[in-house]
């Protein structure tokens, strides 16, 4: 329950983050200071958001940033070709002609997407023109899901599933660093026509272990998800523990914490209004910005701040 000195005003959510049927109106009346959405309305070319739209959104001094995908490919994005595979019964199905830096091994969460070698002059073509499109936009940075594909591609347990090529990382360092290079090369590719652009991560905290400093200073804040709760479970302390020993060292060097958890339910019972108030009281006590989202991780939904 709420402490006695919480005011009800803590309640709200800090930051936005919606993916689907993001709607540009709603949103720049909402207040919110920092606002995660895709930068189309459905993954395809003629449904993305306009310049006019980004900047309704920022008259009010809101941030913007472009979620984009970096570890995975999904069979529903626009740069998608029908010759690498389908969805069957809702799997995607990569074919075998399909190019070498797709995996071939649909995600189990959400089986339409694979992992990509992110480390292929190929796939950063793709990145390329994401991140041309985004700045065209308008956008103030962007929110990079997937870092944490460098755990896949780093573990050997992976190749029971994947064939394992020639070029592919020797152990999770390696694949740690390849990582990292991406997203340095990124920072670096959007600040060279945009000095103040930013870039935040998703997760994949744990890669600090492996960093010289370089990412870190490239990076302006991170995301993570699920610090405290996986939707009605409670995590493991030890678990949470770790977690935040690595996200310290990002707010030590002063980068912004976007907390997500996924807690929230369509008419909740005392449980489950209680167990949004101790995520709120969690996540502020660390001094994030905090987001309860609903259970079903689709973000489809606007949540007025």
């Amino acid at each position: 329950m709420l402490g006695a000195c919480e005011s009800a005003e803590s309640k709200q959510n800090d930051w936005l983050y919606q993916l689907q049927y993001a709607e540009p109106d709603a949103i720049s009346n909402s207040e919110y200071e920092t606002v995660v959405m895709d930068p189309t309305r459905d993954g395809s070319n003629a449904t993305r958001y306009t310049n006019q739209e980004i900047s309704s959104i920022q008259e009010n001094g809101t941030k913007v940033l472009a979620y984009i995908s970096i570890g995975e490919a999904s069979a529903f994005k626009s740069y998608w070709s029908e010759e690498w595979g389908e969805e069957v019964d809702g799997t995607l199905e990569v074919s075998e002609s399909a190019p070498d830096w797709l995996g071939r091994d649909p995600n189990p969460a959400w089986p339409e997407s694979v992992k990509v070698r992110y480390w292929e002059e190929e796939w950063w073509r793709i990145i390329e023109e994401e991140l041309n499109r985004i700045q065209e936009a308008g956008f103030d940075g962007v929110y990079l899901d997937l870092v944490d594909a460098f755990e896949y591609w780093g573990d050997e347990q992976t190749y029971q599933q994947e064939l394992r090529l020639a070029g592919d990382p020797s152990n999770r360092e390696d694949a740690a660093i390849r990582m990292m290079e991406l997203v340095n090369r990124m920072a670096a590719y959007l600040r060279d026509t945009q000095a103040d652009f930013e870039v935040f991560p998703q997760n994949a905290e744990s890669i600090l272990f492996f960093d010289d400093g370089e990412y870190l200073e490239a990076i302006n804040g991170i995301g993570i998800e699920d610090t405290w709760f996986r939707e009605d479970q409670a995590i493991d302390s030890e678990e949470i523990e770790t977690r935040l020993s690595y996200i310290k060292q990002v707010q030590d060097a002063d980068k912004q914490v976007l907390s997500v958890d996924y807690v929230r339910v369509d008419s909740p019972s005392q449980q489950d209004k209680e167990r949004v108030e101790e995520y709120y009281l969690k996540c502020r006590e660390q001094g994030f910005a905090c987001f309860a989202a609903y259970m079903d991780r689709e973000l489809d939904d606007f949540i007025p701040r």
